[in-house]
């Protein structure tokens, strides 16, 4: 089985800055990876180079399909098979004049092309997401009253919606109350465990892990540091170097949480 996702030598520069160094990854179809580091990092630089948002130097190949040299029309197809849910602030929104629906089915819009209108099939795709990550209630409610643990939902509804390959979440329970950065991270897992969807998540914080993840990587000023299973990689040791504070984690059930030595 090819890999859904793979990079080789992966840099991004900014000027005279070294953003990303070396990052080599790959990934197999239904994996979860999540990329943990602290602030600063490049975690959300990754993600953005991944499907050619942005410049980047050496090799990126998703869904066997190489990046960088991949003409206009064809990456504009990749694209649609590929979910982002971008970093977004509390109630950083926006004033958009659409309700919860209207947001979902430009997931949808995405994958049915510029200007084309969509199916009885692509509406009740949306509807049938907007139940998974329990939506239907608010789905005739404007977009710009919803909280913002609700407005997190509904971009990843969104996502969801394109019934993406590759998922690509940028902090999606940052800047939440502890509710909702919970039920943030359940729906997450709930969606990758019941779609077999490839994802790759980046935070800086253990607690937003689903249980059960695949795999981490350590990203550390631009290079990844350690990578690997989650049992093997999310330890005392590792995580202390990662944020330079002495650590310690705990596991329950398959999440995982880190706590200063001082505070246990």
């Amino acid at each position: 089985m090819s890999a859904a996702v793979v990079c080789n030598e992966l840099a991004v520069r900014h000027g005279r800055l070294a953003v990303l160094r070396s990052i080599s990854l790959a990934l197999a179809p239904g994996e979860f990876l999540a990329v943990l580091g602290p602030n600063g990092a490049g975690k959300s630089t990754l993600l953005q180079a991944l499907p050619g948002l942005i410049a980047f130097q050496g090799t990126v190949e998703l869904l066997g399909i190489p990046v960088a040299t991949c003409p206009p029309g064809r990456l504009c197809r990749l694209r649609r098979r590929v979910g982002y849910v971008p970093q977004l602030h509390a109630r950083s929104a926006s004033i958009l004049p659409v309700c919860v629906r209207e947001v979902v089915e430009m997931g949808r819009a995405g994958v049915r092309g510029t200007g084309r209108r969509l199916t009885a099939e692509d509406r009740a795709v949306c509807e049938r997401i907007m139940q998974q990550t329990r939506l239907t209630e608010l789905a005739d409610r404007p977009y710009h009253v919803l909280s913002g643990g609700e407005q997190r939902k509904v971009h990843l509804a969104r996502a969801l919606a394109q019934e993406p390959a590759v998922l690509l979440l940028d902090e999606p329970a940052g800047h939440l109350d502890f509710h909702w950065q919970e039920a943030i991270t359940q729906l997450i897992g709930e969606c990758w465990r019941n779609s077999g969807t490839t994802v790759i998540m980046v935070t800086h914080d253990l607690r937003h892990l689903p249980a059960d993840i695949s795999r981490v990587a350590l990203l550390k000023r631009g290079r990844i540091i350690r990578q690997g299973r989650p049992q093997e990689i999310l330890q005392d040791a590792n995580l202390s170097e990662l944020y330079e504070l002495p650590l310690r984690v705990a596991v329950t059930e398959g999440r995982y949480s880190a706590f200063p030595e001082e505070a246990r």
